[in-house]
C-alpha cells in the first residue's frame, strides 16, 4: 500500500502528478458538480414547465367529462323524459321516439360543439331504446336496463352513476376506435322510482389524439387505467415499466391531488403523472432526458475535448521543461554524493551556472560551510561537558571525605561514650548521604521527617533545646512522595529568620494533610515574621556571608518537577503571631512491596 501511494521519483512524473492533483482532478470535480446543478435546474424546470401542461390536460380532461355528468343531469331534470319513457305514458311509440330524439340532438348540439361528437342513448324498462346516432349493431335495450341497475345495485351506496371505457358500439366510420368513454345511469322519476336508464358515451381515443398532437411533439403521453391497463398511448413504442406504474399507484393513494414526477435511470426518462379520481385514470407524459440535457451533454462533450487537448499541451511542455532542469539537476545529484563521500570537504563549482541552478549550488556551498561550523561548535561542546562532568566527579569526593571523617569522629564519640557527639554525628550522617544521593528526587514523606528531625535534633544541641518541632500528618500520607530536601529548608528558614533576633523559646509545627489529589504542608513558627526579619537583618552591624537560597532554590524545583502544578506561598496569620509556609503539589502515593503481597499499588 505504501509502494502504491509513495511520490514519483522523476521530475516530469512529478510535475504531471502534480498537474492531475491540482488541475485535472479539481476542474473534473467543479465540471461534474456544475453540470450536476444545471442538470438538476433543468430538470426543476423542466418539471415546472410541464406541471402546467399537466394540469391542462387534467383540466381539459375534467372539462369533458363534467359536460358528460352535466348532460346527464339535464336528462334527469327534464320532465319530458319522464312523460314519455313511464310505463303509463299515453304517447305513441312514435311520438316518444320524435320527441326524445329531438332533445337528444338539442343537448348534443348545444354543449358539444367544439368537442368530439357525444352518444347519447336511452332506454325505458321495457326495452325500447332511443339514441342520436347509427349503432354498430341493434340495441338491446333491456338489457342496456338491466345490466345498468345491477352494476349501480352492487356498487357503494347512493352511487347514481358510474364511468366505464365500454366496447365501441357506433357505426365504424363514425368512431374507428376501439373503446368509448362511457357513464351510466338510471333515470329516476319524481318518486325516485328508476323509469329508465342512460347512456353517454364519446370517442375519447380521438379527443386525446387531438390534445396530445397539439401538445409536446418530443413527448410521449400515456393513460394508465386502475388495473394498470393502457387506455391511450400517444405512440405506438410508448410504454412504462410496470414497477413505475405500480409506485405512482401508490403515491397517488396519498396524494392524488398532487402532479408527481420519477426519474427513471434505466430508461433515461422523466415521468410526470397526474391523477383524476373520477375515472381512476393516471395521466402520464415520459420526457426522453437526453432531450432535456442535450445542451449540457453539448457542454460535457466540448469541456471533455478541451481538457484532452490541454493535457496534450502540459504533457509536451513538462517534457520540455523537465529535459531543461533534470540535466543539471543530475550533475548536481553527482557533485552532492562526491561531496558526502568526502565528509563534506568539498564544494561544488558555480561557474557554469545560472538563474535557479546557481542560487541553489550556492545554498548548498553555504550549508556545507554551516555544517562544518556546527560540528566543531558540538566537539567544543562535548569537550567542555567532559571537563563538567570530571569537576563534578572531582567535588564529591570532598562530600565523601567529610562524611569518612565524620563517621570516624562517629566511632570516637562512641568509644569514649559521649552520646551528644554520636548523635549529632548521626544526625549530620544521615543529611550528608542524603545529599550525596543524586538519582532520586522525589522520596516518601517519612524519609524527608527523618532529615527535618535530624537537622533538628543538630539545632536543639547547639542551641540547648531551644527549639520546640510538632509534627502532624495523617497516616495515609506516610508514603506520600515529596521533592527531596524541602521541608528541612523551611524549618532552617524559620529558626535562622524567625528566631535568630530573639532569646525566647520558638516553636514550630509541620501540618501535613491532602485535599483531594492535593498534598497540602504548612510549616508555621511564632517567631518575628518576615518582615521584622528583613529590618533586623539590615540593620545587622554582622551579616551573612551567604545570601538564602531555601524559598527561591523550593520554588525553582517545584516548578522544574511539577510543570506549574505546584506552588508555594509565604504569609503571615491574620493576628500576626505566626508566620506559614504553605506548599501544594499534586497527590503522589508509592507504597513499598512487601513479601507475600498479592496486590501492590
Amino acid at each position: 500500500m505504501r509502494k502504491l501511494l509513495r511520490w514519483p521519483g522523476g521530475l516530469k512524473y512529478r510535475i504531471f502528478t502534480a498537474y492531475l492533483l491540482v488541475v485535472i482532478i479539481p476542474f473534473s470535480l467543479l465540471c461534474l458538480i456544475g453540470f450536476q446543478q444545471i442538470e438538476q435546474i433543468l430538470k426543476q424546470q423542466q418539471i415546472e414547465q410541464n406541471t402546467r401542461e399537466m394540469d391542462g390536460f387534467r383540466g381539459d380532461l375534467l372539462d369533458l367529462t363534467g359536460l358528460m355528468t352535466k348532460s346527464l343531469i339535464l336528462i334527469n331534470q327534464n320532465p319530458s323524459f319522464e312523460q314519455y319513457l313511464s310505463p303509463d305514458t299515453p304517447h305513441s311509440p312514435y311520438t316518444a321516439m320524435r320527441e326524445i330524439n329531438r332533445n337528444l340532438d338539442s343537448l348534443a348540439n348545444s354543449f358539444f360543439l367544439s368537442t368530439p361528437s357525444v352518444f347519447m342513448t336511452v332506454t325505458d324498462r321495457a326495452g325500447h331504446a332511443y339514441f342520436n346516432y347509427t349503432p354498430k349493431y341493434p340495441i338491446q335495450g333491456e338489457a342496456m336496463y338491466q345490466e345498468i341497475s345491477g352494476k349501480l345495485d352492487h356498487l357503494k351506496p347512493h352511487a347514481s352513476y358510474y364511468w366505464k371505457v365500454a366496447d365501441n358500439y357506433v357505426f365504424r366510420d363514425i368512431v374507428s376506435g376501439e373503446t368509448m368513454l362511457t357513464i351510466d345511469s338510471l333515470l329516476l322519476g319524481t318518486r325516485l322510482e328508476p323509469y329508465g336508464a342512460l347512456r353517454i358515451s364519446m370517442d375519447h381515443q380521438q379527443w386525446l389524439k387531438q390534445w396530445t398532437r397539439a401538445a409536446d411533439p418530443k413527448a410521449q403521453y400515456l393513460v394508465i387505467g386502475k388495473t394498470g391497463d393502457l387506455i391511450y398511448r400517444s405512440t405506438a413504442d410508448a410504454q412504462m415499466p410496470e414497477a413505475v406504474t405500480h409506485r405512482f399507484q401508490e403515491d397517488f393513494r396519498a396524494y392524488p391531488d398532487k402532479l408527481l414526477y420519477l426519474t427513471n435511470e434505466d430508461e433515461q426518462a422523466l415521468y410526470l403523472a397526474s391523477y383524476m379520481p373520477s375515472l381512476e385514470w393516471t395521466l402520464v407524459k415520459k420526457i426522453s432526458l437526453e432531450e432535456v440535457f442535450a445542451g449540457t451533454n453539448a457542454i460535457k462533450r466540448t469541456a471533455l475535448i478541451a481538457l484532452v487537448a490541454l493535457t496534450v499541451v502540459f504533457i509536451a511542455a513538462t517534457l520540455l521543461i523537465s529535459s531543461n532542469v533534470t540535466k543539471p539537476l543530475h550533475k548536481l545529484r553527482d557533485q552532492m554524493s562526491r561531496a558526502a563521500d568526502q565528509e563534506l570537504r568539498v564544494t561544488i563549482p558555480t561557474s557554469n551556472y545560472k538563474g535557479e541552478i546557481l542560487q541553489l549550488l550556492t545554498s548548498f556551498n553555504r550549508m556545507i560551510a554551516d555544517i562544518g561550523t556546527l560540528i566543531y561548535r558540538l566537539k567544543v561542546e562535548e569537550r567542555q561537558k567532559e571537563s563538567v562532568r570530571f569537576q563534578i566527579l572531582v567535588s564529591q569526593m570532598d562530600p565523601h571525605f567529610l562524611l569518612n571523617t565524620l563517621n570516624m569522629i562517629k566511632s570516637q564519640a562512641l568509644k569514649n561514650q559521649d552520646q551528644t557527639t554520636f548523635e549529632i554525628c548521626v544526625s549530620l550522617g544521615l543529611l550528608l548521604e542524603t545529599s550525596l544521593n543524586t538519582e532520586l528526587d522525589l522520596i516518601p514523606l517519612d524519609q524527608e521527617l527523618s532529615f527535618t528531625e535530624a537537622y533538628m535534633h543538630i539545632q536543639n544541641t547547639r542551641f540547648g533545646n531551644r527549639y520546640h518541632l510538632d509534627i502532624e500528618y495523617d497516616a495515609s500520607l506516610f508514603y506520600a512522595l515529596v521533592p527531596k530536601f524541602t521541608l528541612q529548608p523551611l524549618v532552617e528558614n524559620a529558626i535562622t529568620h524567625g528566631f535568630a533576633e530573639t532569646a525566647s523559646e520558638g516553636h514550630i509545627k509541620v501540618n501535613i494533610n491532602k485535599n483531594g489529589q492535593e498534598l497540602v504542608i504548612q510549616v508555621m513558627d511564632d517567631g518575628i515574621g518576615p518582615e521584622a526579619a528583613r529590618q533586623a537583618a539590615a540593620s545587622a552591624t554582622i551579616r551573612r556571608s551567604r545570601k538564602g537560597i531555601g524559598l527561591s532554590n523550593i520554588r525553582e524545583r517545584l516548578e522544574l518537577l511539577y510543570k506549574g502544578k505546584a506552588s508555594l506561598s509565604l504569609y503571615r496569620t491574620p493576628d500576626n503571631s505566626r508566620t506559614i509556609v504553605e506548599i501544594r503539589t499534586p497527590l503522589l502515593v508509592s507504597e513499598p512491596y512487601r513479601k507475600g503481597e498479592t496486590k501492590h499499588v
